[in-house]
Formats: C-alpha cells, structure tokens, sequence
C-alpha cells in the first residue's frame, strides 16, 4: 500500500468516526457548570386567529338535545384520531375571508386579529345570551409545522395547541439525528404575500429569551446536516464512481484482451 493511498484511507475513518462520536447538545455552553441553575424570562406572544385557521368548538349543556342543535361535529368521543388533523378541516369551524366564525344559533362572530382565549370569551358570552348553563371549549386545531433535514421523523407534525417552541417542537419530531448542526436551523415562515426566512441556534441559551423561539402555523423548520456528513455523502459519491470507472475499465481491457 503506497503512502497516498493510506492517507486517503486514514482520512475516511477519521471522518466517520468523527461523526459517529458527535454528542447532540441543546442550548449548551463550554464554560458553564451542569449544576448551576439559571433562570430565563420567556419572551411569549400569543398567537392571533386569521383567515382559514380551523376551530373546534364545542358547546355543553346539561340538556343533550340543546347541545346536538351547537354542534358541527364532535371529536371528543373519537379514541382512533388519525395523525394528519383532516377530520378537524370536516368538522371544525373556519375563520372566513371576512375574519368571521358562522356557529349554529350564535350566528358570525368576529374572529380574526383575537386570540383563543379571547375569542372564547366572545363565544361564551353570546352563548349566555341564550344558555345561562352552558360550558364553551374552543382549540385551535390547524397548527402544523413541516420539518426537513436531521430530523427522526421528516414532514408535517399537528400542533393540538395556540402556542409552541422551537425545542418542543423538535421533540415532537423524534429528535435531531447524530448528524444534524443545531448552530443552523432554518424557519421558513409564512407572512403576508412574502416568506420570511431566519435561523436558529438551538447552542444558544440567548435563544429563550428571543422572540423566534416560538412558532407559527405552518412554518417550515430545516436542520442542516454536519459537515462531516456532507464530506462522507462525497466521499460516497467518488467511490461509487471510482467503483463504475474501475469496472468499466476492467471489462474494456478484458474486452481487448479476448478480441485479440
């Protein structure tokens, strides 16, 4: 074995290697000691309805026939809910072009610009206009975020809430693989007639305290690989074709050989 060709074996296996002992750490630091607590305020913004969020609104009484007239459709007796939130698009209830919800007997009422709480609010105050005993559950049911790259589980994830983190929001795809670069994780987030795009830093403790710590429906999260999983897709990449060169070289000459 000539000297090139140790050292280019050499350098593969210290890029696996590398690689495979890569330790996965969230908002960590060197410097800092593991036993001292710190404490962080949250900076939170609630979430306001706009066109097209899907509700479930569920309005109770203690007369089961009164309640059946509020109804569209009830999941709360549906134990085999699917993981996709379409049967939440059939039986829930949209905020229209107008910012408006139409419930049976409340009639439309303002939605958009409000949060859930608020909007909750608003429905059980016009439901006591007509039921002084009536219990109101409003959720919001169209929160879903796509995930791309080092990610367990690729693709769209329902959120069964009004607000979640970034760092929640990452458990709930099964986790960053060994190969993902929490320095460079992208949002791609839907604005108004535009796409706003930002990156994260999930090393970063200053993360708590941002504003971009928390998501928005339908944002797009990317988590970009390492870079020693980049080097061992190439290395991949010219081996294969070293391997078809070699082949195709070897059956030129036998080839040549048998014609002669």
């Amino acid at each position: 074995m000539n000297r090139k060709t140790y050292i280019f074996i050499l350098g593969i296996l210290i890029i696996i290697s590398s690689s495979c002992n890569k330790r996965v750490r969230y908002i960590y630091k060197k410097d800092t000691n593991q036993d001292t607590i710190y404490t962080y305020n949250v900076s939170s913004s609630k979430y306001k309805l706009k066109s097209n969020d899907v509700l479930h609104i569920q309005i109770s009484t203690t007369d089961e026939d009164i309640s059946k007239l509020f109804q569209v459709g009830d999941l709360s007796g549906n134990n085999s809910r699917s993981n996709n939130g379409g049967e939440f698009y059939l039986s829930g209830f949209t905020v229209n072009d107008t910012g408006y919800v139409q419930i049976p007997i409340l009639g439309s009422l303002p939605a958009e610009g409000k949060t859930v709480a608020e909007f909750r609010s608003d429905v059980t105050s016009k439901t006591h206009e007509y039921l002084n005993d009536a219990i109101v559950n409003v959720k919001f049911v169209s929160f879903k975020i796509s995930f791309l790259g080092e990610v367990n589980r690729k693709g769209p994830v329902y959120i069964y809430q009004d607000n979640i983190d970034i760092l929640e929001a990452v458990a709930r795809a099964g986790g960053v693989t060994g190969y993902a670069d929490l320095s460079k994780v992208t949002v791609v987030r839907k604005g108004e007639n535009q796409r706003i795009v930002y990156q994260l830093d999930l090393s970063d403790r200053e993360l708590l305290t941002s504003q971009k710590f928390y998501l928005y429906p339908d944002d797009i999260i990317i988590v970009e690989p390492i870079k020693a999983k980049i080097a061992q897709m190439n290395i991949r990449d010219y081996l294969f074709f070293l391997s078809a060169f070699s082949s195709a070289l070897t059956t030129v000459v036998l080839i040549i050989n048998l014609t002669k």
